[in-house]
């Protein structure tokens, strides 16, 4: 992919003005876990701030601390924002874009304790928050509805799923990697292991990525480039033929593979097997050349033929 889309927009992230609080509330759930701390949060100009430690902690996100500057770090996979006591402003590295945001209210110090605004902080990472009575529930930033698919739904749907949305909003565990290499045309591969849907291969252009679900979160856990022009880019990859490689490599033998390609008017569509022994069976095929379908045979479902769904069901 030509451009890294950034998993949280500047938009949402300014979504901090949406909810307002009377007061303060008593009881702060992430992701239905009760956050624990020895101090209470705070209401300043109707917004919830928090204790950093115990906010981060519970968010699966590190802090540090620059007591000179009186600024907080907080990190989660390679995103990092960085908020300092007494500004409303916060500067955030997120897939790979940089910049800097103004808050509704100012991080501040409170009996030597760091206060952030909840609502930034954790729609910052990826999270839904919601107010019902006196609680403040931090979500989980797949409904229920999202979740039933993807865990315990039907193989090829699971994968739609994954491809639309996996790819538009994935957090990326080491910094993604740059794109070097423009090409006439497009060429995109997804390679599902045999059974699954949560985790997959996707090669475009020059750069090869592993996405995996992660606690409700797409996560690319791997990067690589791969050298085009040599041979065909899903063989180099097949071959190991890769460079700069970020992350550990999962070790897989089997796949379904969905590829999507073509150049000016004309599209390729194929889809089949991929074996232990590396050899490539194809399942359906789709030629279009400009508004017309020039072939169309076999299956282009998101899944072969007889396969069956080997997750474990959560």
């Amino acid at each position: 992919m030509k451009k890294l889309v950034l998993a949280v927009t500047t938009a949402s992230l300014l979504a901090v003005s949406a909810t307002t609080y009377a007061a303060t509330p008593d009881k702060i759930f992430v992701k239905d876990k009760q956050i624990q701390s020895d101090v209470a949060p705070i209401v300043d100009k109707g917004r919830v701030l928090v204790p950093l430690r115990a906010m981060s902690d519970s968010l699966g996100a590190s802090v540090s601390w620059n007591q000179k500057s009186k600024t907080a770090t907080i990190r989660k996979w390679s995103e990092t924002v960085k908020l300092t006591a007494g500004k409303d402003i916060a500067y955030y590295d997120k897939a790979g874009q940089s910049n800097n945001l103004t808050l509704d209210v100012s991080v501040k110090i409170v009996n030597n304790r760091v206060y952030v605004p909840l609502r930034f902080l954790s729609q910052f990472f990826g999270y839904q928050v919601a107010v019902s009575g006196d609680s403040v529930f931090v979500n989980s930033p797949l409904s229920q509805n999202e979740q039933d698919i993807l865990y315990r739904g039907e193989l090829a749907k699971a994968r739609q799923f994954m491809i639309d949305k996996g790819t538009n909003t994935a957090h990326y565990a080491q910094k993604p990697i740059p794109y070097t290499h423009d090409r006439e045309g497009f060429e995109t591969t997804f390679l599902f292991p045999i059974g699954e849907a949560n985790r997959f291969f996707m090669i475009s252009d020059d750069t090869v990525s592993f996405y995996k679900l992660q606690d409700d979160f797409f996560v690319v856990t791997w990067q690589a480039h791969i050298p085009v022009g040599q041979k065909d880019t899903l063989q180099l990859f097949l071959e190991n033929k890769v460079t700069d490689t970020t992350g550990s490599k999962p070790e897989i033998k089997e796949f379904f593979y969905y590829r999507n390609s073509g150049h000016m008017t004309s599209t390729n569509i194929t889809t089949g097997k991929i074996g232990m022994d590396g050899k490539m069976t194809e399942m359906g095929v789709k030629r279009i050349a400009g508004d017309e379908i020039k072939e169309q045979s076999g299956s282009l479902a998101l899944k072969l033929l007889d396969e069956i769904r080997a997750e474990t069901n959560q």
